[in-house]
């Protein structure tokens, strides 16, 4: 086996490994920083989610994101009291 074909396998385990960990329900609501602390998404993820938006430069404390797909989130909304996380699995509230 030639090692570039290794290397490009090995990264093809890495990369799938790494997407799995992010986690939502599709449909739920979600603090971004819970998305950060509890479901895999990276300050990164966050970022990437806002960009564009109204909401790039906000709190992440004050934002609500949307689970579309396991893994993916959007549809930004604005909390002006800050994200309410739940003490169950569920959609958050501002």
């Amino acid at each position: 086996m030639k090692p570039t074909a290794l290397l490009l396998g090995i990264a093809a385990l890495f990369t799938s490994a790494v997407v799995a960990d992010k986690t939502c329900t599709p449909s739920f609501d979600y603090c971004a920083n819970e998305l950060m602390e509890k479901k895999g998404f990276s300050e990164d993820d966050i970022k990437t989610s806002l960009k564009g938006s109204e909401y790039e430069n906000e709190d992440f404390q004050n934002i609500l994101l949307h689970c579309m797909n396991p893994g993916m989130v959007g549809h930004a909304k604005l909390c002006a009291s800050g994200c309410q996380a739940a003490a169950q699995e569920g959609s958050r509230k501002c």
